[in-house]
């Protein structure tokens, strides 16, 4: 089954109206008078020293995202088991979507439908499962990915900037004669504050996506197992079973 065929698979028109591209972080915004009375150098000394403190970034909640939804679509793609498993299944399925008739009926008639082509119950749940745990390594991978951004980013950032907080209490004590060197620290720490709490933010607002887009994915592949399992049940095997004894 071809990458668009699977893609078309789990994102229909109606999913295309939820699945936003990645928002822009907002700018900070400028201080109120309030806020700029909260200020990073405080001194009766000094009059003309920059005070202003960064302005907070916050992390978006998570949302279903088109580039996160394909790269694992384009995952589950490029592990495509052959033969007539969960992906021709779901196909299947998905062809009875808009017919008249109730959720059970559509499973029936697509389990059915997959049996005729020589599929079976057992490759479609095996094969899901099989799936899901391409997923998960995916996950990891991005987890991964996520947490070298961290250390790279956000960290080293960090730690500039409580080093570039230390040297500035230092030269308060010679303010008179550092005044504007003080200045240009204060701008620069703040510069480099808002940077990290950006990049924090960018992290986060992935990782977030992510995990919606994650979530918008896997739970499908679920809710269709749940849904299999329940039509196909040890009930009605044993039925057949007792049948044949």
């Amino acid at each position: 089954m071809g990458w668009k065929n699977i893609k078309s698979l789990f994102i229909v028109e109606d999913d295309k109206k939820n699945i936003n591209k990645e928002k822009e972080v907002p700018k900070s915004k400028p201080k109120t008078k309030e806020e700029e009375g909260n200020s990073i150098v405080k001194s009766n000394t000094t009059k003309n020293t920059t005070n202003t403190s960064p302005t907070k970034i916050e992390a978006e909640k998570g949302e279903v995202k088109s580039q996160f939804v394909e790269h694992l679509l384009e995952a589950i793609d490029a592990h495509n088991m052959e033969g007539i498993d969960y992906l021709e299944f779901k196909n299947t399925l998905q062809s009875f979507s808009k017919m008249p008739m109730d959720e059970n009926l559509k499973f029936e008639s697509a389990i059915t439908a997959v049996k005729s082509m020589g599929g079976s119950v057992q490759k479609i749940l095996d094969s899901a499962d099989y799936y899901l745990q391409i997923l998960a390594k995916e996950e990891s991978s991005f987890m991964n990915a996520v947490k070298r951004g961290k250390e790279q980013k956000v960290d080293g950032e960090l730690k500039r900037a409580e080093s570039l907080k230390k040297a500035r209490q230092e030269k308060l004590k010679q303010i008179k004669q550092l005044e504007n060197e003080i200045q240009e620290m204060t701008k620069d720490i703040n510069s480099v504050s808002e940077k990290v709490m950006a990049d924090q933010a960018k992290i986060d607002t992935k990782r977030n996506h992510f995990y919606a887009s994650y979530e918008f994915v896997v739970n499908q592949i679920k809710r269709d197992i749940s849904a299999v399992k329940k039509i196909t049940g040890p009930k009605k095997e044993d039925n057949k079973t007792d049948k044949k004894a």
